[in-house]
Formats: structure tokens, C-alpha cells, sequence
């Protein structure tokens, strides 16, 4: 559910690979960096994340872009060698780079502005979601009455490490709730909002007496298990004002 406690990237030592540079980006705009990984050994790529039906032969030293993780043991990778395919990989196959920095330069309101209009985003609601994973921050823009989009608030955000990626794509809030937690995980969050799949929103991680359990300092790197989590204030205000079906862009 988003939630990353730091010793499950103990767990996998051999995923991390020096050998893929880190992608920077650039400093005066919002574009989509892939997290490029190495295959490390000859194996398949499959149709399925229960890795049961092969599709593809993969050869050590090719490489992959990663799109999403299943408990960051399987992993959702396009390959771009000759055809853009994509599938299911068993994680210990991959050689996955380290986390890059946050970006540290901001953008004006004006850019932010004219970043969504230009691109014709459009939302069910009056208003549009924009998380920017280079400088983890979450834009939220209201339409107004010349239907153009306006900045409304940037909150700093969390997305997920490159063990365990925030997916990047156009999607909708489908649901919301006050609270949950997770057993497995033993941490739970306030305010969160469904955006695709187990892929939420939400407040820093808590404990089950909703006792903030991380470092709020951790808000701004990539620290989470995929979703984008938010100060709780930041999440409140979220949650309060964005309805359902808003529409959501990760770049």
C-alpha cells in the first residue's frame, strides 16, 4: 500500500547495479525520467507477474525499463531492443540503479500553468492532479471560469524508490477513506486516495495508534513502496478539497 519499511531494500543487495548511469533531467521542465535496469543473466520475460506463461527470450546485458513492481520480487519492464514489449520478469534477473537526487530547481506558477494547458490535460472535475517524480512535488490546478487550468497548491511528496516505482501514466481518484493498516507491513496512513490500483495517496506512515513512525525530513526523496505520500496536513487538505474522478498525470 505504499508504505516502505527500510529494511525490505536490505532484502535485495543484487538488485542494485552501478553499470546504468542515472538519468538526469533537465532543470527547467517536467519530463518522464525511465528507470533503465540491466539483465543480468539470460532468462524470460512473461505475460504474467506469477511468471507462468514465457513470451520472450532476455539475454544478459540487455536493457529494460522499469514500470511497476509486485512486492519488489516481480517486476512490470518494457525492452526496448527491437520491439517496445512489455512483461514480467523475476526481480533477481534485474540490475536496478540507485535512486537519483531530487531535483532541486523549482517552477514558476507561469510554467506550471502553461505546462498543463499546452497538453490539453483534461479532468471529470473542476480540478487536476500533477506529481512531478523528479522534484517530488504535487501540483494541483483548478479550472477556471475560461476553462484554463489555474496553480492552485504545490505540496511536497514522496514517490517510490526505484525498487519499487510510482507508476508514471493519465489516471483518476476512483476511492478514498480516512485510515487504514496494514498488518503485514505494521504501519498504516491517514487520508488515502486511490489512483490506480494498490497506488495511493496518502500521509507519512503511522502506527496503529496513527503515530507517525518516519522522519517527516523523508518527504521530498523517493522513499515509498510505489504510492505518493504527503505530510499529514498536506494529505488533509487533499483529501478535503479534490473529489473523486479528478484526473491524475505522473510524470
Amino acid at each position: 500500500m505504499g508504505l516502505l519499511i527500510l529494511f525490505f531494500a536490505l532484502l535485495c543487495p543484487l538488485q542494485i547495479s552501478a553499470q546504468i548511469p542515472l538519468v538526469m533531467p533537465k532543470s527547467d521542465t517536467i519530463e518522464e525520467i525511465p528507470i533503465l535496469a540491466e539483465i543480468l543473466q539470460d532468462c524470460k520475460l512473461y505475460s504474467d507477474k506469477s511468471l507462468n506463461f514465457p513470451i520472450l527470450e532476455l539475454f544478459a546485458g540487455m536493457q529494460a525499463e522499469i514500470l511497476e513492481d509486485y512486492s519488489m520480487k516481480q517486476y512490470r519492464i518494457k525492452i526496448n531492443e527491437s520491439l517496445e514489449t512489455t512483461g514480467w520478469i523475476d526481480g533477481a534477473n534485474l540490475g536496478i540503479p540507485p535512486d537519483a537526487p531530487t531535483n532541486p530547481i523549482p517552477l514558476s506558477q507561469d510554467f506550471l500553468e502553461c505546462f498543463v494547458n499546452e497538453r490539453g490535460y483534461t479532468s471529470k472535475t473542476d480540478f487536476l492532479i500533477l506529481t512531478d517524480i523528479s522534484r517530488q512535488q504535487t501540483h494541483v490546478f483548478l479550472k477556471s471560469q475560461e476553462q484554463n487550468w489555474k496553480h492552485m497548491r504545490s505540496l511536497s511528496c514522496s514517490t517510490g524508490m526505484n525498487i519499487s516505482p510510482t507508476t508514471r501514466g493519465e489516471f483518476q481518484i476512483a476511492d478514498r477513506g480516512l485510515w487504514f493498516y496494514s498488518e503485514r507491513l505494521e504501519s498504516g496512513a491517514k487520508y488515502w486516495m486511490r489512483f490506480n490500483g494498490d497506488y495511493l495517496f496518502h500521509s507519512i506512515p503511522m502506527n496503529s495508534q496513527c503515530e507517525i513512525i518516519e522522519d517527516e525530513n523523508t518527504v521530498g526523496i523517493r522513499r515509498s513502496n510505489g504510492c505518493v505520500r504527503l505530510l499529514v496536513d498536506d494529505a488533509k487538505w487533499l483529501y478535503d478539497n479534490v473529489p473523486d474522478k479528478t484526473t491524475v498525470i505522473i510524470i
